[in-house]
């Protein structure tokens, strides 16, 4: 702000969920909005997971906020939300910046969050929502996205409108240490969890724009705080139940595989079942480090507040759920607890055979059913065969990670592999 005339700031959504002193605080979301208004941003895009706390919580922060919640795909109009504004314009210098934003709806036509937090709400296709739009930019001195689509849709935004100027973009958590150029468009993302800050410069010649410059700013570099703000911070982070140890890894638990092994053999444990499945996009971090293992870590873990669902399935239907999973991200994406499978994938990449064996080893029996346990956002997203229509055990996939480990003390996950990839002959 010393440096130049005018600044903005702005956020490309996903303010909330991953953090469990935000997602479980007696006002959910509010922590990261009170920080949000003390930094003084202008504007934020609406992303996915703004939907996880529910509408009614969702309703309330952008109350809260003293920035605004933009968004041009979406109608609320049979809801209690606030229809967001598709736009919005920022002025500095007798020059006019119209931001638009944009939200991805790539889960069956909806954003990517439980489908039930988002009843009565209606999505647009994104790219072609721009359209409306795009005739405004001849108006304005720079037409900007402020999107939550993804740095693949953003490419695509660009080619197919190349009057926007700049996307800032989010959602695929990118990082551009430099602004990637479609058409005369520049799109820059600044990696996830606040590592960096994009820096975007707009020099303007006349009435002309005459030069976009961007950088990624490395925020752990900075000596600087504000004294205020951080002991705010702390007193959100004195959270005694969230800081509550409940067990030790013995060794670091990483990756998809051993991660997504605690969280299934707990399903599994904790509620009597004979096999559970959890997809890797609700595994949100990345290790548990050795060492001690608190409320805290379950809850980055699995932020989401999931139910667990109980339901009868045959081995047909369970692999129909596993080559869905497959289909999604073109890999094995249904992590499982109460035993392993075997993927037989043709040249097409595509899983032709799947064996599924029990903890003892032994194929499933073709006849027979078993329990299975699906956290709530798979088992209403997930396309898969099911006859039974299953219950909800009105506990959720945290709580019971929670009272696995506690149960346990100690666990090691270094090394397993439950799932395995062979070529069809």
């Amino acid at each position: 702000e010393k440096q130049y005339d005018q600044v903005f700031l702005v956020s490309a959504g996903d303010i909330f969920s991953g953090n469990p002193v935000v997602d479980v605080y007696d006002k959910k979301g509010y922590p990261m909005i009170d920080l949000m208004n003390r930094a003084g941003y202008d504007l934020t895009a609406l992303g996915n997971h703004e939907f996880d706390y529910g509408q009614a919580v969702l309703a309330q922060r952008m109350k809260d906020a003293n920035f605004q919640f933009i968004c041009a795909n979406i109608n609320t109009q049979n809801t209690k939300l606030p229809q967001p504004k598709p736009y919005k314009i920022l002025e500095a210098d007798g020059k006019k910046l119209l931001f638009i934003s944009l939200i991805e709806t790539g889960n069956e036509g909806l954003p990517s969050t439980h489908p039930s937090k988002l009843k009565d709400l209606i999505f647009q296709d994104p790219i072609k929502s721009a359209n409306q739009f795009t005739d405004m930019a001849k108006n304005h001195d720079a037409f900007i996205g402020l999107t939550h689509l993804g740095l693949q849709s953003d490419k695509r935004l660009a080619q197919k409108y190349p009057e926007f100027d700049l996307i800032i973009g989010g959602h695929s958590h990118s990082f551009l240490d430099s602004a990637e150029k479609v058409n005369n468009t520049f799109i820059t993302q600044a990696g996830d969890n606040l590592n960096y800050v994009g820096k975007t410069v707009l020099s303007f010649n006349n009435d002309e724009l005459a030069d976009i410059h961007t950088e990624v700013v490395n925020l752990k570099k900075s000596k600087k705080k504000d004294e205020e703000v951080a002991s705010i911070i702390k007193k959100y982070n004195d959270n005694e139940a969230l800081n509550k140890i409940i067990g030790t890894a013995q060794n670091p638990i990483s990756g998809k595989e051993e991660l997504g092994a605690l969280f299934t053999d707990a399903q599994v444990e904790m509620q009597n079942l004979d096999l559970a499945f959890q997809n890797n996009g609700g595994i949100r971090i990345g290790e548990i480090p050795e060492g001690e293992i608190t409320v805290k870590t379950i809850y980055q873990l699995d932020p989401f507040g999931n139910d667990l669902v109980k339901i009868e399935m045959k081995p047909d239907e369970i692999k129909s759920l596993i080559r869905n999973g497959y289909k999604r991200r073109n890999e094995p994406n249904m992590q499982i607890g109460g035993g392993s499978y075997t993927l037989y994938l043709s040249d097409e990449m595509n899983p032709e055979r799947i064996t599924i064996k029990n903890e003892a080893g032994k194929k499933l029996h073709t006849d027979s059913s078993y329990t299975v346990g699906l956290n709530s956002y798979v088992y209403k997203s997930y396309k898969f065969k099911h006859e039974n229509n299953g219950e909800s055990l009105n506990s959720t996939t945290a709580q019971n990670m929670i009272n696995f480990i506690k149960k346990k003390g100690r666990i090691d996950y270094s090394g397993v592999k439950r799932i395995h990839i062979k070529k069809e002959e």
